[in-house]
């Protein structure tokens, strides 16, 4: 399973339609993770979403990310977690361990994204305020 984690220096970045960055983690056939990053070239919804499958990502985790896009990505089988801040590998963290949901990894105005969701909910997670 591969995992993207869209990113701004160590953290993850504010908004994916924006951000330019991705960071692939995949399973190296040991107990790690090989990481890779990846420039993103376009700004386009299709041909962002497109770049994705393309790398065969499976779970991205980003900041805010436009509906269009999000809905988009979900049509192609990539499980969004959105609206989610903080540090690479505290995010990394917390999604190995379920627990995304707390609220220092949620953008601030995003506070109960996850409400009702639950931590198995297959396909993406909104901020309620949009």
């Amino acid at each position: 399973m591969k995992i993207a984690l869209s990113i701004w220096k160590d953290c993850i970045s504010t908004v994916f339609d924006a951000a330019d960055q991705l960071l692939i983690f995949e399973p190296d056939g040991t107990s790690g993770y090989k990481r890779t990053t990846i420039k993103l070239i376009s700004t386009d919804v299709k041909e962002r979403a497109n770049e994705l499958k393309e790398q065969q990502i499976d779970v991205l985790i980003c900041g805010a990310i436009s509906r269009p896009l999000e809905t988009l990505l979900i049509s192609l089988d990539i499980r969004v977690f959105a609206f989610v801040r903080g540090q690479v590998e505290e995010v990394l963290a917390a999604y190995k361990s379920n627990s995304l949901e707390q609220a220092v990894f949620t953008l601030p105005g995003c506070r109960g994204r996850m409400a009702g969701a639950g931590r198995n909910r297959m396909r993406g997670s909104r901020c309620p305020w949009r």
